[in-house]
């Protein structure tokens, strides 16, 4: 891949300020005023229920959430996807281990239903282990995963979670960051547009 051009390493050292000062001013928040934080994080749940306070709550501030939120803002900073654009197409993996293409799938017109808590994998196997726990809701879509390298996860900036419509190679909707950004609705009127 080679190295970041000069104004993406001044892009990254600001992220990298901004992160941490989020998360040192949370950290002090979340000790002084522990009641008031919860109220905060509990109407943002409001947008997605799926997300339990308890489970998640105590990672807020620590050094792992610094790490992955560090990763999603620099990821984000070499986004080059735009609704009506050409959409990447990136190698990924069918659950059979045959490499192919995300464009392979347009015609089928995928699409994801729910979601899974999967954990980090370290090798192509784990990763379509972890895709198997899709198999198990039945989606109405193919299911394939991105290849260790993180080509579609990276061309997409798709960390968290991001959902795009494509069609002939289009970018035809791309959704903000999720979880709690997700417009199910606008994908609906998206898709009933193209049904129509």
């Amino acid at each position: 891949m080679g190295l970041p051009q000069p104004g993406l390493w001044l892009k990254r050292l600001w992220v990298l300020l901004q992160v941490a000062l989020h998360v040192t001013l949370g950290k002090v928040q979340l000790k002084l005023f522990p009641k008031k934080v919860k109220q905060r994080i509990l109407a943002m749940n409001r947008k997605n229920p799926h997300f339990s306070y308890d489970n998640w709550a105590p990672t807020l501030f620590s050094t792992q959430y610094f790490r992955f939120i560090l990763k999603v803002r620099w990821q984000r900073l070499e986004d080059k996807t735009e609704e009506g654009g050409l959409a990447p197409n990136c190698p990924v993996v069918r659950l059979s281990g045959q490499r192919c293409n995300i464009w392979d799938f347009m015609q089928d017109g995928w699409a994801f239903k729910n979601n899974v808590v999967i954990r980090h994998h370290r090798n192509l196997q784990d990763r379509l282990q972890a895709a198997h726990l899709l198999l198990d809701r039945r989606p109405r879509c193919p299911v394939v995963v991105d290849t260790m390298k993180n080509q579609s996860s990276q061309r997409y900036a798709a960390l968290p979670d991001r959902l795009y419509v494509l069609q002939e190679g289009r970018i035809l909707y791309k959704g903000k960051p999720g979880p709690w950004n997700y417009h199910p609705e606008e994908i609906r009127a998206v898709l009933e547009k193209l049904h129509s």
